[in-house]
């Protein structure tokens, strides 16, 4: 309470000082109107009390002053003597007052308001500029002083050239002038330099402030140093042009790598078969057996792995090209199942092919479009428990969208782990899958397979309950059957 009582003490006693005043001044007039012979005065001197208005910390103050000085207008009549005169001067002496009250009433509202502009735009945290219609600075706001390490006799009079920096192209400026000078609003950004030198970025909002008349007055321009922001863009373009080229390197390195693997991995495969096949006679031990089947096993695993980086490589790389050729889906979907029965069977699953009947045909790479399936429905199988169902469908929507299917209900993926899924050697760990041996690859060759024909690939699951992955293709590649 202490400090809020200090806080209102100088504007208290201000307020009592000026009451006394306005008291003292209203007893001089009064004086001064009734020693006026016949009345002369005729309350004219009065409006002398309603100006005090002007330095009371209140608006309505005012009207209490023109309030007090009517009453002494009447009372100064009372004591006068009577007269025609006397009455039309003490009705002037009112008109007078009271318009005089309502000018500083008013007039004490406009003040209150520009102190608040001015308040508003000496605290802003955007610098704010005026200058005349040459270019010459009338004015600038403290955040402009700290923004180009001026001080305010320095500007103040001087043309804005001054922040100049020789760095900002002369066709921006011409355009700046240009615009303005239109009476429009001019927007962009600004290389301006401190008075120490350093260059600084700044966001300008430039515009003219026009007279009654229509002529322009001033103009004012609105700055936000954005030097930090176009630090950071610049440093989020290297960063990007640095991932860039290291994606770059390191898809050339995993080609190249790849390759040179894919050699003496295709010779340990030859080789092994030729001992499985016993070509040059028996192993003589049942354990080499063994040995030689886990090995040609693994070298055929790791040679799957080397196709799928190859493929991953050329597809990042630009390279992989189309051989688009009509498919008819219903052979298409034959082929791929052919494929996956033994190894659907060997897992204990049923796999159903279903498909609407007249399909049109698909417009696409049947080479691509046949790897994708099959490594969907090899997926399907492997993370679908023994007696569960796997379908692989195909349908046409209503903006006759070709839609390829494999849908199953085995252990599904949470949707927290759709990313990591079709992420490039992004795997979902559970027990189930741990299990099972897989390089992370498929999912993420078969979403940029089907990118590839300008297609999208949707995954929905639900973890527990199994998982649909459709290939969606643009209508430009619904092809109608020659045969239909």
């Amino acid at each position: 309470m202490s400090s809020n009582n200090q806080f209102h003490l100088p504007h208290v006693g201000r307020t009592y000082k000026l009451i006394l005043l306005a008291i003292a001044i209203s007893a001089c007039l009064f004086t001064f109107d009734v020693m006026m012979p016949l009345g002369v005065a005729g309350g004219i001197p009065y409006v002398a009390l309603i100006m005090l208005g002007l330095w009371f910390p209140e608006r309505k103050d005012v009207i209490y002053l023109a309030l007090l000085g009517t009453a002494l207008t009447f009372l100064g009549y009372s004591m006068a003597p009577i007269g025609g005169m006397v009455l039309v001067n003490r009705v002037l002496a009112l008109a007078a007052i009271w318009i005089t009250a309502l000018l500083i009433y008013k007039y004490s509202q406009l003040m209150a308001d520009q102190r608040k502009m001015v308040r508003a735009v000496e605290q802003s945290t955007i610098g704010i500029l005026i200058t005349d219609p040459n270019g010459v600075i009338e004015y600038v706001n403290p955040k402009l002083l700290d923004m180009t390490g001026y001080e305010k006799f320095d500007v103040v009079g001087s043309n804005s050239r001054i922040f100049k920096s020789g760095l900002t192209p002369v066709e921006t400026y011409e355009n700046l002038w240009t615009t303005i000078k239109a009476g429009k609003e001019w927007r962009g950004e600004l290389i301006n330099k401190h008075k120490n030198g350093q260059l600084f970025w700044e966001n300008a909002q430039i515009f003219p402030v026009k007279g009654r008349a229509g002529a322009i007055r001033n103009f004012v321009a609105i700055k936000e140093d954005i030097t930090e922001r176009k630090r950071k863009e610049e440093e989020l373009i290297l960063a990007k042009l640095d991932a860039e080229n290291a994606n770059e390197a390191k898809t050339a390195f995993l080609a190249n790598i790849s390759h040179e693997f894919r050699t003496p991995m295709n010779a340990i495969l030859g080789f092994t078969e030729l001992m499985q096949m016993k070509i040059f006679g028996s192993l003589q031990n049942e354990k080499y057996e063994e040995y030689v089947e886990n090995i040609h096993y693994s070298a055929a695993h790791l040679r799957e792995l080397i196709d799928k980086i190859l493929d991953l490589s050329k597809i990042e790389a630009g390279k992989q090209e189309l051989n688009e050729t009509e498919i008819d889906i219903s052979d298409l979907f034959n082929s791929c199942m052919s494929m996956g029965v033994e190894l659907a069977k060997e897992a204990g699953v049923n796999a159903e092919n279903v498909c609407q009947d007249n399909l049109p045909n698909l417009l696409a790479d049947e080479t691509m479009i046949r790897q994708v399936l099959v490594n969907l429905l090899s997926n399907a199988i492997k993370f679908t428990p023994k007696g569960g169902n796997i379908t692989l469908n195909a349908a046409l929507d209503r903006k006759d969208r070709l839609i390829l299917a494999v849908t199953d209900n085995g252990i599904g993926i949470a949707k927290s782990d759709f990313e990591k899924a079709l992420s490039a050697f992004g795997q979902v760990e559970n027990v189930f899958t741990r299990s099972h041996t897989g390089s992370g690859l498929g999912l993420a060759i078969c979403e940029q397979l089907v990118q590839l024909h300008g297609g999208k690939l949707e995954l929905d699951s639900v973890l527990g309950e199994g998982t649909t992955v459709r290939l969606i293709f643009p209508a430009t590649r619904t092809v109608e059957s020659k045969s239909g």
